[in-house]
């Protein structure tokens, strides 16, 4: 079937053509976001952004598993897992670097035009990973190889971020958007589980080869788990073509910075009730002084209006906000996801060393078997990290549309905050029970993916207007990653979770408390700096009301009392009368 038949097929929301008789762009607007509110569930959307979510949650996991095997192949004997750290925080870098850039560009340049470039740069990246090697001779340097190209890979996976979550919040109709975003987002535990499944079978096929050559067929491991995830990703590449119009068919296109705009067939760009539309930021000396909103005549973006918006209307908190609850959520969610050999056997309570060793090792036994230690830690990963993240997932995307997000994110930070208190008390107190450890670690990954975790990803792409939407959510985004960054210096240098002995271990303690303060100064940003995004339900402390729409949002926190609003008289909200008071 031809894409642009199925396209015209399953996006019930390309009908610019039925309002081009309506001169009035703001009632013409309104008529268009009114016509994707009556639409059903987007699975396409769905579809295509979470399989680019799926292979960041692939790509990020997957390089956990293929490290260790790396790690014992090129450094076997270094008991420093420097290396190492340095190349999770490349790609961490890489990732915040792509976050931030790509969600500038996504609103200055359009959201489907960056999706591509993002799949290509991600697809070379990868083939880049794979060809890494010391080359003839030693004439390559390994190391440096995989620094580089984990930086690209970390800029495709970051690039992901902001473009995923924005185009899906922009197509959905607003009575399923939280549970299209919830689905999109369920994606990257599928991808890490498919991560941990595909390095078990790798191993498993690596362990029963009879090439004595043991070196060599770890070599082979890492480069196939690796190399996997190109398929996914050019079948992703190709999917987004159904985000393309035909060229004689009207639809909806991301305009220049980030105005989402819909195209006539007689070539007229039309941004939304709440978009700014231009290339580069000007200087106004009065913002008052910018042309009316009509057909022919659009919005200029001047830096007046971002110091309108952004901090003579207050919004510079809401900004504020999800940046430090992204920051504190990653930089308690790495700490307890570290997938490290050694600290996975420490927590089952199956590390069988009595002094430093390196990085891959867990066991002194003489006959301890590479692939048997690399197949454990497979599968105490795969309990561990991913049953917990799986349900999580699914849960959220149960709740999310009935749910008060902002409250949930507030109250799960809370109970995070009481389940690494409960985790740092059998640290310190040097309680020996690998059950309860590996029940509680579970626990923590349900609490982080029905909760702050999913919601971060959530709440960023629907609270700010078009024109800024993508680029803030690139920021508070990347503020989350720099907390991933922080947290893998701070257990490098503490050794959290690798050390030896009782001290080790109450120190393990103190850094899980640690994180507990971290959880507490999140529910609280939450609770006074993010805004409402559903209705009020009276006294109800967890269950939201119907979704305020994308433009409702968009007004900010002096709801219509906003520039966005337009001139005239108009009644006051509920949603404006809760953002006053914060």
């Amino acid at each position: 079937m031809h894409v642009g038949k199925l396209h015209a097929r399953l996006y019930k929301t390309d009908r610019a053509r039925d309002f081009d008789h309506e001169q009035d762009r703001v009632v013409r607007m309104r008529q268009i976001y009114e016509t994707i509110d009556r639409q059903g569930y987007q699975w396409i959307v769905v579809l295509v952004a979470g399989l680019g979510f799926f292979l960041d949650g692939y790509t990020l996991f997957a390089s956990n598993m293929a490290l260790p095997m790396i790690s014992y192949v090129y450094w076997n004997n270094e008991i420093s897992s420097l290396r190492l750290t340095c190349i999770n925080i490349a790609t961490l870098a890489g990732t915040l670097l792509g976050m931030v850039m790509f969600g500038f560009l996504a609103d200055k340049n359009g959201r489907k035009k960056m999706y591509g470039v993002e799949l290509v740069l991600l697809i070379t990246a990868t083939l880049g990973v794979v060809m890494s090697s010391e080359g003839v001779n030693k004439s390559m340097n390994v190391y440096a190889w995989l620094i580089w190209w984990r930086i690209c890979v970390g800029i495709g996976v970051g690039a992901d971020y902001p473009l995923s979550a924005v185009i899906t919040s922009e197509f959905a109709p607003t009575k399923h958007r939280a549970r299209m975003m919830a689905s999109v987002f369920f994606a990257q535990p599928l991808g890490q589980i498919a991560g941990n499944l595909v390095s078990i079978v790798v191993i498993a096929i690596g362990r029963s080869s009879n090439d004595a050559d043991i070196v060599g067929r770890v070599d082979k491991s890492p480069r196939f788990l690796v190399d996997i995830e190109d398929d996914p990703v050019t079948a992703e590449f190709d999917a987004t073509t159904l985000f393309s119009e035909p060229p004689s068919s009207p639809g909806f296109e991301m305009g220049g910075f980030g105005t989402l705009t819909t195209i006539t067939g007689s070539g007229m760009h039309v941004p939304p009730v709440s978009s700014l539309r231009s290339n580069s930021i000007i200087d106004d000396d009065e913002f008052g002084s910018l042309p009316p909103a009509t057909l022919n005549s659009h919005w200029r973006l001047a830096r007046t209006d971002i110091m309108r918006y952004f901090w003579t209307e207050g919004n510079w908190r809401s900004l504020v906000a999800t940046s430090v609850a992204w920051l504190l959520m990653d930089f308690g969610f790495y700490g307890i996801s570290l997938a490290s050999p050694q600290f996975l056997a420490r927590t089952w309570g199956q590390l069988q060393i009595s002094k430093p060793e390196p990085y891959w090792k867990i066991s002194e036994d003489p006959n301890f078997s590479v692939f048997q230690g690399f197949f454990d830690t497979s599968v105490r990963a795969l309990v561990i990290l991913n049953i917990g993240s799986f349900a999580g997932g699914l849960l959220f995307i149960i709740f999310a549309h009935r749910i008060d997000r902002v409250a949930l994110q507030k109250y799960m930070f809370l109970l995070l905050a009481v389940l690494f208190i409960v985790l740092g008390s059998m640290f310190v107190c040097l309680i020996d029970s690998p059950p309860a450890a590996v029940a509680l670690y579970i626990l923590g990954q349900i609490m982080f993916n029905f909760g702050p975790n999913a919601t971060t990803y959530m709440i960023p792409a629907e609270i700010f207007p078009t024109r800024y939407r993508a680029t803030c959510y690139g920021i508070a985004a990347g503020s989350g990653k720099l907390g991933s960054i922080l947290v893998q210096i701070f257990s490098t240098y503490y050794k959290f979770g690798g050390g030896l002995g009782n001290i080790s271990t109450r120190h393990h303690g103190i850094v899980l408390f640690v994180f507990s303060i971290c959880m507490v100064i999140g529910a609280v940003v939450t609770h006074f700096w993010i805004p409402s995004l559903q209705q009020g339900k009276g006294r109800n402390l967890i269950w939201g009301g119907k979704p305020y729409t994308l433009e409702v949002m968009a007004l900010g926190r002096m709801g219509h009392k906003s520039r966005e609003a337009g001139p005239g008289p108009r009644k006051r909200t509920s949603r404006q009368r809760t953002m006053s008071v914060s």
